[in-house]
This record gives structure tokens, sequence and C-alpha cells, in this order.
């Protein structure tokens, strides 16, 4: 692989790019429905505050997005990593960008959702610090009975 390149100067052929590439890799890794991919285009209309593209080869290998939701608090969105790439540290580079830009931005909190089956995606904000903090019950979700999760991050243990 050669030189990884995180970009946030973001086009619509990207916006394009992010919705497919989560539709394929949810369908593919843990087989979600349709609705999935119908659900990460909803949430990229008109609530991005920041997104970061990795590319190698100029070929998009993973990405990372923020919405604000106040001026203290910002919602991790969007993280994707594409399989063949795994393990290279690339999330991890996406992540430092993200905490960066919070620092910057001054904010207080980070939060995030995600699913009980996402292990892999776990780690990584573990890894970061984050704590979970919220349930939900189970409940049919893109094709598969999930438990959705809410993991939050304080800035200041990163300061």
């Amino acid at each position: 692989m050669q030189q990884i390149l995180i970009r946030d100067t973001i086009t619509t052929e990207d916006i394009t790019q992010i919705i497919a590439r989560h539709r394929i890799v949810y369908e593919e890794e843990y087989n979600f429905d349709g609705s999935f991919g119908d659900y990460v285009a909803e949430t990229l209309v008109g609530t991005i505050e920041h997104l970061w593209i990795a590319e190698s080869d100029g070929k998009f290998i993973g990405c990372i997005g923020l919405v604000e939701t106040n001026e203290q608090t910002a919602q991790l969105r969007w993280l994707l990593i594409e399989p063949e790439v795994r393990g290279r540290g690339i999330a991890k580079v996406l992540m430092q960008k993200f905490l960066d830009y919070c620092k910057v931005k001054k904010y207080e909190n980070i939060f995030l959702w995600t699913v009980n089956k996402l292990a892999a995606a776990r780690i990584v904000y573990e890894r970061l610090g984050f704590q979970l903090t919220e349930q939900k019950p189970e409940e049919l979700l893109w094709g598969q009975l999930l438990i959705e999760q809410r993991w939050d991050l304080s800035l200041e243990m990163h300061r």
C-alpha cells in the first residue's frame, strides 16, 4: 500500500462513495439490509460539520465525520475502514484527525451511536477512552436484531 492521504475537501462524489461503501460493507459483513444505506444517506444530508476521507493511490479506503450537536458537543459519524486495509492504523489516524479538530473547536464532549455487532469498532473507541453510557433494548434494525449503544468521551482527558 502506498502513502495514505487524509483530506477534508469533500465533493459530491465523496458523499456518494461514502453511502455506497457503507451500504456494501455492512451488507457483506453484517448482513444489514438496504435500509442501512438509506439511513446513511439521510444522515449525510445537510448535517456535516466536517468530514475526512482516507485515500491510498487515489482510492477511497476510509472516512470519518463530525456533526456538531451544540457548542460543547460533537457527534462522531460515518467511521468506515475498507476491509482490505484494516489493521494498518487507518482508523487511528482518522480518529486522531477527528480529535485534533474537536480540540481546535473546543468541544468538551464527543459521543457516537453504534450497534452491538460492531466489535472491532468498539475496540477502537475503547482504546481512545470512550465509555458505554447507554443501551437501547434489542430491536429489529436494518434487517438484524441489534442493540444500539451510545459511547461518550470527555475531551478533558485528551487535552
